[in-house]
């Protein structure tokens, strides 16, 4: 039997993150839980273990997403999804040197998200 991938979604805007979940969901995803900051996606990601995280850049707290990324995967191995707005160079740039599994720009698509996630399982 196929593994049941494990995901966490770690983003700020509460409509997307339940629409994202609810999608996943429906295509057979174990969605562990979203958080809205980098701090509860570091605890999140240390109790749950998820296989992947979809990780917003911008988010409530006092860390961004690409810190909050460093932080998880300097502990564990988890695959990263970044997904932002944002089209700054200088986070692309930032993100890029965490070795994310995708850089994908909002609005999500979700075939975009199951073809990553797909690519690594």
């Amino acid at each position: 039997m196929k593994k049941k991938i494990k995901i966490l979604i770690v983003e700020d805007e509460v409509l997307i993150a339940q629409f994202l979940k609810m999608e996943l969901e429906l295509n057979g995803y174990n969605v562990l839980d979203f958080v809205t900051s980098g701090e509860e996606a570091i605890e999140k990601a240390k109790t749950e273990e998820p296989d992947i995280i979809l990780m917003d850049i911008n988010l409530r707290g006092k860390i961004d997403g690409i810190e909050a990324a460093r932080n998880i995967i300097e502990r564990k191995k988890i695959s990263i999804i970044f997904c932002t707005g944002y089209t700054e160079p200088e986070l692309f740039e930032r993100a890029s040197k965490l070795n994310p599994a995708a850089y994908l720009r909002k609005p999500i698509i979700v075939e975009e998200v199951k073809e990553v996630i797909e690519s690594i399982f």
